[in-house]
């Protein structure tokens, strides 16, 4: 969905989110055609991709040592 506002992009996502873009008015020359000048571009990842490993587990440390860290 997309507003009357140059200057504002709004969205909804797949899973029913809504996501606006906005960008301030500025002087520099790559920017001056603001969103207009933005395209769509296909996304070249889907998913998660592997989980990282666990972390190891460490033995609880002695109270001792715990409140040295404070």
């Amino acid at each position: 969905m997309r507003t009357n506002d140059p200057t504002k992009l709004e969205t909804t996502l797949a899973d029913g989110r809504r996501m606006t873009l906005s960008l301030p008015a500025t002087g520099a020359g790559w920017a001056a055609d603001g969103l207009a000048a933005l395209r769509p571009v296909r996304p070249t990842h889907t998913g998660r991709g592997e989980e990282p490993p666990p972390l190891p587990e460490r033995p609880p440390l002695p109270l001792e040592i715990a409140l040295l860290g404070l």
